[in-house]
């Protein structure tokens, strides 16, 4: 014998059902309404990335002479990166150098600037102090005397 269920407990009426529905189409529709908006920052964090990463290699590159000639022949440069097959836009680099700024040090700024998906202008920009002192000998100052 199957015990019969009261009237309320057999299960979701139709009303019950079109309104979970409704509930969830909302849902869907609010997530696709989302869903260029985060492509967009994604896309913007993405190029940002990019550019960071351009002038971190530029700064290290610079970083690594091995002579004082070479430590000398620093100087301000720019150049234009092409873009990709993949979508990234056209970086322009710009690196300017400031031998003046201390005795046997050059003062370097590096900025990285490109034009993002909406056509508006971006720029990442790091600087940094790079000495004389040739980087295989930088650890004979740290040696007890």
């Amino acid at each position: 014998m199957t015990p019969t269920l009261p009237r309320r407990q057999r299960g979701l009426t139709l009303i019950e059902a079109l309104l979970a529905a409704l509930v969830l189409a909302i849902g869907v529709l609010a997530l696709l309404r989302v869903q260029p908006e985060l492509r967009r920052h994604a896309e913007f964090a993405r190029e940002r990335g990019e550019a960071l990463r351009l002038a971190q290699r530029e700064l290290e590159d610079l970083r690594g002479f091995g002579t004082r000639a070479a430590f000398d022949a620093i100087a301000g440069r720019a150049l234009t990166i092409a873009p990709d097959g993949f979508g990234s836009p056209r970086y322009a680099l710009a690196r300017r150098v400031d031998a003046a700024a201390w005795p046997d040090t050059k003062a370097i700024e590096v900025s990285v600037a490109w034009n993002d998906a909406q056509g508006a202008p971006q720029q990442v920009t790091l600087a940094t102090l790079i000495a004389a002192q040739e980087p295989a000998l930088g650890a004979l100052a740290l040696l007890p005397r």
